[in-house]
């Protein structure tokens, strides 16, 4: 099998199960299955996969077109952590693949909130690209934009927990009495190179509070609202996010977050005011 001949059976999955000329799609993957299959299915050198990732880039790019976009998320918290960001070059936190095309790839731009960017490409780049939403997962950000914009997400080899970061947006929307926001001071390079303090906020989970976003593909699948394939051991999932949001935010407004919140010492109760109602960070 050459690498042409797998990219293209990925391809044709995921054309079963719905990418499609137009979409707005939010990729989050896991390729270390990827890489090995290329390897040693395909002897693709360790010299060669920079080419075979651009294949694999190209590939969805021209599955959804220039009427489509693509969002590769290169989120990090070193804003937070007071460590600043340089929009041209500090490292998502998220996935090899990602960092990849921020390196590789000119064709991409990078959205501007600092911990929570993405690499766009496309009709929607531009416009992604300009938002200056100062909330990580407000209303005037990427994903209200994704959800009121017929947006998709690809699971490619990871479970929905792993990259569906569209469950804490949904935790906003829900308000839920364990996340308040936090607003973060610190050193901002814009991709002018031209450094300023900034703030910029995020709905933050109360750190007494051990909780996680338990979503399956399963579950997404079960109720219609994704779909699955396999293309060579790898697990493919095609999430309608606008089609997601009020099963996700049913679920846990309504049936306590049992199919898409974990806890391990903290119930959830909406009679109960707040854990904390909000919190400045320090100026780094």
């Amino acid at each position: 099998m050459t690498d042409i001949e797998l990219l293209n059976d990925i391809k044709i999955k995921l054309n079963e199960i719905g990418v499609a000329l137009g979409d707005t799609v939010y990729v989050a993957s896991d390729i270390t299955g990827l890489l090995y299959l290329a390897k040693t299915e395909c002897d693709v050198k360790i010299k060669q996969r920079d080419e075979f990732l651009d294949k694999f880039v190209n590939t969805l790019q021209e599955m959804v077109g220039p009427e489509g976009t693509l969002l590769f998320p290169v989120f990090s918290w070193d804003f937070c952590r007071g460590n600043g960001f340089d929009i041209r070059s500090t490292k998502g936190e998220v996935g090899a693949l990602n960092n990849w095309i921020l390196k590789n790839r000119e064709d991409f731009i990078r959205t501007k909130h600092p911990m929570y960017s993405f690499l766009v490409w496309g009709k929607y780049a531009h416009r992604l690209a300009a938002m200056n939403n100062q909330d990580a997962w407000g209303d005037a950000g990427p994903f209200t934009f994704l959800r009121d914009n017929d947006g998709k997400q690809l699971f490619f080899d990871i479970q929905a927990h792993q990259g569906i970061t569209f469950g804490h947006y949904v935790e906003q929307c829900v308000d839920v009495p364990y996340r308040h926001p936090k607003y973060f001071f610190g050193s901002y390079t814009d991709k002018n190179g031209v450094t300023e303090t900034r703030c910029y906020s995020m709905y933050v989970r109360d750190l007494n509070v051990m909780q996680e976003i338990s979503i399956t593909n399963e579950w997404l699948i079960e109720n219609e609202v994704a779909a699955g394939a396999e293309s060579h051991g790898l697990t493919l999932t095609y999430c309608d996010l606008a089609k997601a949001y009020p099963l996700l935010y049913n679920d846990m407004k309504n049936n306590n977050g049992a199919n898409t919140l974990s806890f391990e010492n903290y119930e959830l109760d909406w009679s109960k005011e707040k854990t904390i109602p909000f919190e400045l960070g320090g100026l780094a």
